[in-house]
C-alpha cells in the first residue's frame, strides 16, 4: 500500500542530489585546475618567448579553439540528456504523482536522480543498437588509442597530473579533454631528449594487457545492454586506460640521462605501438560496421545507410553527445597529424 504521507510531504534527497551536483562541481573544479595549468606555461612562453617553435602559438589558439567547440557541442547535448530523462520522469506514473505545486523542484529532482540511473540509461541507450553502437563503440577506440599517447608525451613534456585529463575525459567528454591536452602539449617547452623521461619506456604487458582488455570489452559492451552485469562490462575498459597515462621510472631512475639513440628507439616503439593500436580500432569498427549493415538489410543503399547514422546522431540526446564526441575525437586528431605533417616521431614530442 502506498505511503499517502510520503507522497504528500516527499523528503528531499540529499544523497541523490549530492551525488549529482558533487559529480557537476568536482568536474567544473578538476577542469578549471588544468585551464590554470595551461594559463601558468602559456604566460611563461609569452613572457620568455620561448615557444618550441614559430608555429607553436597558432597552434594553441586552435586546440583551445577545438576544446571550447568539444565542450559546447557535447554539453549541449548532455544537458538536453538531463532534461529530457527529467522530463520523461516527470511524466511518468511515479512522477505524475509528486506533480502537486507544493512539491518543490529540489524535492522532485531528488526524486528523479532517486528513481532514475541517468548514466546508465544513456550508455544502454546509445549502445541499444548496432546502428548506434556504431557510433558510441567508436569512443572507446579513441580513448584506448589515446590512453597510450596520453602516457607518452605526458612524460616527455613534464606535465603534471596527467590521469586528470583522463578522468575529465570519463567524467566530461573525450575530445574535450584531448584539446585540452593537445593545448598543454603546445605551451611546454621542447622536450629534453637525453633526459630519461624522454627514452624510458614500462615493460610492454603493463601498456598492451590493458589496451588489449579494453578492446575486448568494448565487443562486450552492446552485448550487455540492459542485462544486470553492464555497468561492470561498462566500467572496466574505463578503469583500464589509466593505467598507460600513469606509468612512469621510480623517483630514483628519474634522474638518469638517456642517449640519442635510446630517446630514437623509443620513439619507434612508441609509434609503432601506436599504429597497431589504431589497426586494432579499424578492425574493431569494421566488425561494427558489419553489425550494422546485416542490422539494416541487405536491400539498403548506400545513400540510405549514410542518412541512417546522420539520424542517428539525433535519434536521442544522448546518442547526440556521443556521436559529436567522436566527430571532434576525429576532427581534433587530424589536426594533431597536420600540424606535424603526419610524422609519427614529431607527433609524440621529437623533433
Amino acid at each position: 500500500m502506498a505511503d499517502f504521507n510520503a507522497i504528500e510531504n516527499p523528503p528531499i534527497n540529499y544523497r541523490s542530489l549530492a551525488i549529482f551536483w558533487g559529480y557537476l562541481s568536482l568536474a567544473t573544479g578538476l577542469i578549471l585546475g588544468l585551464i590554470r595549468d595551461i594559463y601558468v606555461r602559456y604566460h611563461a612562453r609569452q613572457k620568455q618567448n620561448s615557444w618550441a617553435g614559430p608555429q607553436r602559438r597558432k597552434q594553441f589558439y586552435c586546440f583551445a579553439t577545438l576544446a571550447a567547440l568539444s565542450l559546447g557541442f557535447t554539453w549541449f547535448h548532455m544537458i538536453s540528456l538531463f532534461v529530457w530523462s527529467y522530463k520523461n520522469w516527470a511524466s511518468s506514473p511515479d512522477g505524475l504523482m509528486y506533480s502537486g505545486v507544493d512539491t518543490t523542484l529540489v524535492v522532485r529532482m531528488g526524486l528523479w536522480l532517486k528513481k532514475t540511473y541517468v548514466f546508465q540509461e544513456a550508455w544502454e541507450t546509445v549502445s541499444e543498437n548496432p546502428t548506434r553502437f556504431w557510433w558510441s563503440g567508436q569512443i572507446f577506440g579513441w580513448t584506448i588509442g589515446w590512453s597510450v599517447f596520453l602516457g607518452i608525451t605526458g612524460r616527455r613534456y613534464c606535465i603534471p597530473r596527467v590521469w586528470v585529463y583522463m578522468l575529465i575525459a570519463q567524467a566530461v567528454s573525450v575530445s574535450f579533454a584531448a584539446n585540452l591536452f593537445f593545448a598543454a602539449i603546445t605551451v611546454s617547452q621542447r622536450p629534453n631528449e637525453k633526459s630519461i623521461l624522454f627514452a624510458w619506456s614500462p615493460p610492454l604487458v603493463y601498456e598492451l594487457v590493458p589496451v588489449v582488455l579494453s578492446l575486448l570489452d568494448t565487443v562486450a559492451v552492446p552485448i550487455f545492454a540492459y542485462q544486470k552485469r553492464f555497468m561492470i562490462i561498462l566500467l572496466a575498459p574505463h578503469a583500464l586506460v589509466f593505467i598507460p597515462c600513469v606509468l612512469r621510472p621510480m623517483s630514483s631512475a628519474s634522474k638518469s640521462a638517456a642517449t640519442k639513440v635510446q630517446a630514437e628507439q623509443t620513439t619507434k616503439r612508441y609509434a609503432l605501438f601506436i599504429y597497431w593500436v589504431a589497426a586494432a580500432s579499424v578492425v574493431l569498427q569494421a566488425y561494427f560496421t558489419v553489425l550494422m549493415l546485416q542490422d539494416i538489410g541487405p536491400d539498403v543503399s548506400y545513400g540510405e545507410v549514410a542518412q541512417r547514422l546522420f539520424d542517428t546522431v539525433y535519434v536521442h540526446p544522448a546518442c547526440s553527445s556521443v556521436s559529436w564526441d567522436v566527430i571532434f575525437c576525429t576532427l581534433s586528431s587530424f589536426a594533431w597529424a597536420v600540424v606535424h605533417n603526419f610524422e609519427a616521431s614529431r607527433m609524440l614530442g621529437g623533433r
